[in-house]
């Protein structure tokens, strides 16, 4: 039987996480919990109901059509009990005004394949090729392997985006077939990584020192800068430093945005971050400057 990987979006003609021009294939379900988190869409790996309560008539014509109950009218707006909803996407297929939308699928290899060479040509002009995102992409790296290996035959090249908080086993397989790891350092403090992520910060250094050693070359640290976790001098300073002493040269600075929020609000959930206020660019201009000194070649938004 075919792999089947967990998606929740395909995004061609993308002009970021990494050269040219790509295909961004992004994966449901991450094993952290970084509270910015700008897609919490990717973090459960099952399908979800998003709600825009703003498009919403209050017309009801979703609720007939769950067979789980889940769905009722208050202050002529529908309301999602979560407990109940399986995300089958039923009421979105009703919705008349798309205020229901499913988020997440099952695609098998080749469905995913089919859409992704479409642009080979461009790739092939560009130097571009596949990024893989999430979430998490290597969460799923036994079902992403044909991938790859179907990637590896057309020579598109790969990118993949990754938090390193997954087994070193995973990481091992994957290397061969990867032509640019995109690697996130959020912070090089234990204590902190726990408080905010919810994970070990040796498991994703571990990965870092393995991919420095086989695959250097061919990574770069994207770090988030985050308030209150690591927007100082000494922190990202930190970080450039632990890149450099691992022979990793290139680094990408991602500056905090509120962009989340709102797929929070439709999700049913709470923003959990304090900050509501997106960091400028032009903010984080000194610490490129300090990278550069440093010896790194480095970019603003990755």
């Amino acid at each position: 039987m075919e792999q089947r990987l967990h998606v929740f979006n395909i995004e061609r003609f993308a002009l970021h996480d990494g050269p040219g021009i790509r295909t961004t294939v992004f994966l449901k379900g991450c094993p952290l919990h970084c509270p910015w988190c700008a897609n919490p869409e990717s973090q459960s790996m099952k399908p979800q109901i998003l709600f825009r309560e703003e498009r919403c008539v209050g017309c009801g014509s979703c609720i007939p059509h769950c067979n789980r109950n889940a769905i009722s009218l208050k202050d002529k707006k529908a309301r999602i009990d979560r407990t109940k909803c399986i995300g089958c996407g039923d009421c979105a297929n009703a919705c008349i005004t798309g205020a229901m939308s499913r988020c997440g699928q099952e695609m098998t290899t080749s469905e995913i394949f089919q859409i992704v060479k479409k642009d080979k040509d461009y790739y092939q002009k560009t130097k571009g090729g596949i990024t893989l995102s999430g979430g998490e992409a290597l969460l799923q790296t036994e079902a992403l392997y044909p991938l790859l290996e179907l990637c590896e035959t057309e020579k598109i090249p790969v990118a993949i985006e990754t938090c390193g908080y997954v087994s070193l086993k995973c990481l091992k397989k994957i290397v061969p077939k990867t032509e640019l790891f995109l690697f996130d350092i959020k912070t090089l403090n234990p204590e902190k990584f726990k408080k905010f992520t919810g994970g070990n910060l040796e498991i994703v250094l571990e990965n870092f020192s393995y991919l420095s050693k086989t695959s250097g070359e061919k990574t770069v640290v994207r770090i988030p800068v985050i308030p209150g976790l690591n927007d100082t001098k000494e922190e990202i300073e930190e970080i450039f430093r632990f890149a450099r002493q691992h022979q990793v040269n290139k680094a990408d600075l991602l500056p905090y945005h509120v962009l989340g929020i709102a797929k929070y609000q439709q999700l049913g959930r709470t923003y959990p971050f304090e900050c509501r206020k997106g960091l400028d660019s032009k903010e984080l201009e000194p610490f490129l400057e300090m990278g550069k000194n440093m010896g790194l070649t480095l970019t603003i938004g990755g």
